[in-house]
């Protein structure tokens, strides 16, 4: 069996691949240890194994680095729909907290407190967010204030324990959760660049499930973006047809591909590899797997094979859902989008900006919407062949 598509840990016999991507990422990062740390984003489709990626760099690297790990969807703010600079500053400060317990800096958290009370800005309470105390602004003023505290933090922290340390890594992946900050995303991520410009000994990373086309990756990291085209891009691509093909020889001999059935399989998953595995556990072995087989195989586990997008789905409004399935064939353009649903254009600009951000559509180069998710597409082909209809909500 092979890891099943939602475990971010694996064990390094689990692991496969991505060892390129490892050494350049890492030799990017031991420049922290000289006083040059990069700024880096890493996007790449979902279900790529960025996340997997990142925490096996993680484990190898937290010897001599304090590493801070976040995921932004995983946040209280993001799970309840209302994710601020105030989540921000909980995730991002919990974090450190919870890395520097880790290293055993014992003194660093009454060294906080002190100063925590010594700052200008005032506090309303203390709250504990997972398991660690984190102190609550009283205006928005102060919320800046403990912002750029929180900020601060790392390298404050690589200041005094230096001799223990070589610097400090801040991973924050599922960026693309800072959509929810909405008007307010362009300021916070000036501010955010203000801050760590100045940080001699601490890295960033900044990986979400992004395509190269997102309009957050030029918010961040593009010529007129925060970061002004200082940062470092490094796009995490899905397993080519050679690697897949010696993946699935090596973990699971068992499976009997024909050429022609190995070559339908890699069209189904598209080289991403939370569909290889799943997909190559469902399938049966020792059996000659030809592209009849794999077709058919492909259409019975559609349903397992898109369960995390029909949550995705499931959650849409009635509009939202009319729209993607407009796309299913080929791009339209706004206004023919408009024409099918007897809707002026204007008031489409909410559910296209709601899938845009939910990276379920995009807008290419020709002005034409079209639809990111193959898997989610061939789900709701089958569903209509199957049904008749597309199962849609009728309420949201």
């Amino acid at each position: 069996m092979l890891p099943w598509g939602n475990n971010t840990q694996l064990s390094s016999g689990e692991f496969y691949n991505r060892k390129n991507e490892i050494e350049l990422l890492k030799s990017l990062l031991n420049t922290t240890s000289t006083g040059s740390p990069p700024a880096i984003i890493m996007p790449g489709i979902r279900g790529v194994g960025k996340s997997v990626l990142l925490k096996k760099i993680k484990k190898e690297m937290e010897n001599d680095y304090l590493i801070s790990y976040i995921d932004l969807t995983k946040s209280y703010g993001y799970q309840m729909g209302n994710l601020d600079e105030k989540g921000i500053i909980e995730e991002f400060y919990s974090s450190w907290i919870k890395a520097s317990k880790e290293k055993n800096f014992n003194t660093l958290l009454n060294q906080i407190k002190m100063r925590i009370k010594s700052k200008t800005f005032e506090i309303r309470d203390i709250v504990d967010v997972g398991g660690f105390p984190v102190p609550v602004p009283k205006t928005e003023e102060d919320i800046k204030g403990l912002l750029e505290y929180t900020m601060e933090l790392p390298q404050n922290i690589y200041n005094k324990h230096k001799k223990n340390i070589k610097g400090c890594i801040m991973i924050i992946d599922e960026i693309q959760a800072l959509k929810d900050l909405g008007k307010n995303l362009d300021s916070f991520l000036w501010f955010f660049r203000s801050i760590i410009q100045n940080q001699r000994n601490v890295a960033y990373i900044f990986s979400g499930s992004l395509s190269s086309k997102d309009e957050l990756l030029e918010q961040i990291g593009g010529s007129s973006g925060a970061f002004g085209g200082r940062m470092l891009t490094t796009e995490i691509k899905p397993f080519s047809i050679e690697t897949t093909e010696n993946y699935l020889k090596e973990r699971i001999p068992e499976l009997k591909f024909t050429v022609d059935g190995f070559e339908r399989f890699y069209y189904c998953t598209k080289g991403i590899p939370y569909y290889i595995n799943i997909f190559a556990n469902l399938l049966e072995k020792n059996k000659k797997l030809n592209k009849e087989n794999i077709t058919k195989e492909f259409k019975r586990n559609l349903t397992m094979l898109a369960d995390h997008l029909k949550l995705q789905w499931a959650v849409l409004n009635h509009s939202e859902q009319k729209i993607l399935t407009l796309l299913l064939d080929k791009p339209v353009k706004r206004k023919d989008i408009s024409l099918k649903l007897n809707r002026t254009s204007n008031s489409l600009s909410k559910p296209i900006n709601n899938l845009i951000k939910k990276g379920l559509i995009e807008k290419n180069g020709q002005g034409t919407y079209y639809l990111t998710e193959q898997i989610l597409k061939a789900w709701l082909k089958e569903e209509f062949k199957t049904n008749g209809v597309y199962p849609f909500r009728t309420k949201f």
